[in-house]
């Protein structure tokens, strides 16, 4: 069974990667209920996204009953808090590793605190998705 990926805060950067991740078996779903990034989402990845309101209550519905292994947030300069509060909520719907990227190592703490089960400081989505997609890889050839 292949391990089912949320990407929680998408960027137009992580594109290349979600494909990549996509291609090489990996279940990946968008978190789609920010309206700043509900065209992109829509248009490259219709039939994958998740789309609800950006309210606790329907996030954490519509998560719940799809059983992630893992989602990943990333944060933005202009707006740590809507990531603490995904990662939040995205806990309480049971997610088995939340995961924050981050650029700002002062922001750990809030993180953690809100959920996180892990926050992975860079500034370079290579890195990172590097490191998520061989902990995937990983579980899709043990299964």
């Amino acid at each position: 069974m292949a391990p089912k990926l949320l990407v929680a805060a998408f960027a137009a950067e992580d594109r290349p990667y979600v494909d990549r991740a996509i291609e090489h078996g990996i279940d990946v779903r968008i978190l789609d209920c920010f309206e700043d990034v509900h065209a992109l989402v829509q248009f490259w990845y219709k039939r994958r996204s998740i789309h609800v309101p950006a309210q606790k209550s329907s996030v954490k519905s519509a998560v719940g009953k799809e059983c992630f292994d893992m989602a990943v947030i990333r944060d933005t300069p202009h707006d740590f808090v809507r990531a603490a509060l995904l990662a939040q909520t995205l806990r309480e719907a049971n997610v088995g590793q939340v995961v924050v990227v981050a650029n700002d190592a002062s922001r750990v703490p809030i993180y953690r605190r809100c959920g996180a089960h892990q926050v992975i400081i860079s500034e370079h989505p290579v890195e990172l998705w590097t490191q998520l997609e061989q902990r995937l890889l990983s579980q899709v050839t043990a299964s």
